[in-house]
């Protein structure tokens, strides 16, 4: 089936609300939109083809990307802030017929002057009546192609089928237990496929959105109330700036049934904070990869403490493993790299064949990320590969170090890094925010703890104080930014 004709299935002629808020969509008017716009993109372009979306999170996005795959054809994700070069990268691999992109970041295409299309399309084909458009389609085909925020090397293009849009689909909405009574409050960029997962499981369930479309997330609090949102999703850095810069804890959420988290690890200070202020809440601890469409696994809300960490098991459809290198399952305590095989496993990197191979082995996905399970069979993360530091011999997990630097009640947040160092390799500096403005007992107050809790060689050589930390466009920390800022101090 195709994936928008299976996200509407049973709700084209319903008049329950769609989006909520300063944009008032129901659901047959928004349904409409989409096929007359699919109907103008095939008669032009018939199928197969790729069109670059670029926009944030408003009607315009969610008309232009569903009708592109409707009409058969592929929708091509970039985020708003990206690089000069990495945008030029995209455009030149990236096979495309046609653009549309919102009206104020039109500038970036001057070279382009056909094909092209903004805000303006849809209100010229508003008052059309299409009759109901049907492609033909195969469920392997290409729906979408996303391109990852990736912190290092050119952005690779992750092909998603409607097969596997579907299948990640039908299993969030089954173990978060979604119905046409939900409303999701929506902070994450839909370009990002955390954020796209809140629009596809949202509208296949019948229920509603909210977008939070503000500059700062302070007004989260008021707009869960005011909109009666039942779900709130977000990433470490977005728990962390509302605990420490907002009153999120303090008050109350009547029409809320959960938190979602993916997206990195959150510290286990900030999931305690939330699970003891809101007991009678359930809060969803996931993990996910845009390589395997979105979701990966999760953690039941009443394991949260007893499983403090882990990131869970795989969800409804998806067999997650952690592998030694030989192929092997790991034994409790022991570290592997996570694998995942389902029907939501990606198709391949666009256009880069060498790429797709060195993770997809065997019909599974390789993720990089390392890991160890309990004897529960219950998985935690102890880095990325590529975070691993290595330290005069050593494998050093940054996250390890960090949970012992936040347990200090001055420190706000913390990323370990390792830095260049002629004797170790890397040496191991951790990077802090905190609300001391004594640097002498921030760095004291972290030296003594570490010395008590690690083994020297884990040990912090170095302390740095950010007032920020730089977030990439999916809203995580830029730890490769961070490297720069140290370099460049």
């Amino acid at each position: 089936m195709n994936f928008a004709d299976y996200l509407f299935e049973g709700k084209k002629c319903s008049s329950s609300p769609f989006l909520v808020g300063d944009t008032e969509i129901c659901y047959h008017e928004m349904y409409d939109k989409i096929n007359n716009l699919a109907h103008f993109i095939q008669q032009k372009y018939s199928h197969g083809k790729n069109m670059l979306l670029l926009s944030e999170n408003n009607d315009f996005f969610i008309i232009c990307y569903l009708a592109i795959i409707k009409s058969g054809n592929t929708a091509v994700l970039i985020e708003t802030q990206i690089g000069d070069k990495d945008f030029e990268d995209v455009i030149t691999k990236s096979s495309l017929d046609a653009y549309f992109i919102q009206e104020k970041y039109r500038s970036k295409f001057p070279w382009i002057c056909d094909d092209i299309y903004s805000e303006s399309l849809e209100k010229e084909l508003q008052n059309q009546t299409e009759t109901e458009l049907y492609p033909e389609q195969s469920g392997d085909e290409v729906a979408v192609i996303i391109y990852t925020s990736g912190s290092t090397g050119t952005k690779k293009g992750v092909m998603l089928t409607h097969n596997n849009l579907c299948e990640n689909t039908h299993s969030i909405i089954e173990y978060l237990r979604l119905t046409e009574d939900d409303r999701i409050y929506v902070v994450l960029p839909f370009f990002y496929c955390f954020g796209a997962s809140l629009l596809h499981t949202h509208i296949r369930a019948g229920g509603s959105i909210y977008l939070h479309n503000k500059p700062f997330l302070g007004s989260v609090i008021k707009d869960i109330n005011t909109h009666k949102c039942t779900g709130f999703a977000g990433v470490p850095s977005t728990y962390q700036i509302l605990i420490n810069k907002s009153p999120l804890l303090e008050r109350e959420y009547p029409s809320l049934r959960y938190f979602a988290q993916s997206g990195g690890q959150l510290p286990n200070k900030y999931i305690t904070k939330m699970v003891d202020s809101f007991p009678d809440k359930d809060f969803f601890l996931m993990y996910g990869a845009t390589e395997g469409t979105s979701r990966l696994s999760y953690l039941p809300p009443h394991l949260i403490k007893e499983k403090m960490g882990s990131i869970g098991k795989g969800i409804p459809g998806v067999t997650l493993e952690v592998l030694d290198t030989d192929g092997n399952r790991v034994q409790p305590g022991d570290i592997g790299e996570i694998t995942a095989w389902g029907n939501n496993i990606m198709k391949g990197y666009y256009g880069d064949s060498v790429e797709t191979s060195n993770v997809l082995k065997n019909g599974r996905l390789y993720t990089g990320d390392l890991a160890t399970v309990d004897s529960d069979g219950y998985i935690f993360i102890v880095g990325r590969s590529k975070n691993i530091l290595k330290s005069g011999g050593y494998r050093i997990s940054p996250y390890e170090i960090e949970d012992v630097i936040l347990s200090l009640n001055s420190i706000l947040e913390c990323v370990v890094v390792g830095m260049p160092d002629e004797i170790m390799g890397e040496g191991v500096v951790a990077v802090v925010q905190t609300d001391s403005d004594d640097k002498k007992l921030i760095d004291d107050s972290i030296f003594s703890l570490c010395n008590k809790k690690l083994p020297s060689y884990k040990v912090p050589k170095n302390v740095f104080v950010f007032k920020e930390f730089p977030l990439n466009s999916s809203g995580k920390v830029d730890r490769n930014k961070i490297k720069e800022m140290i370099l460049h101090d």
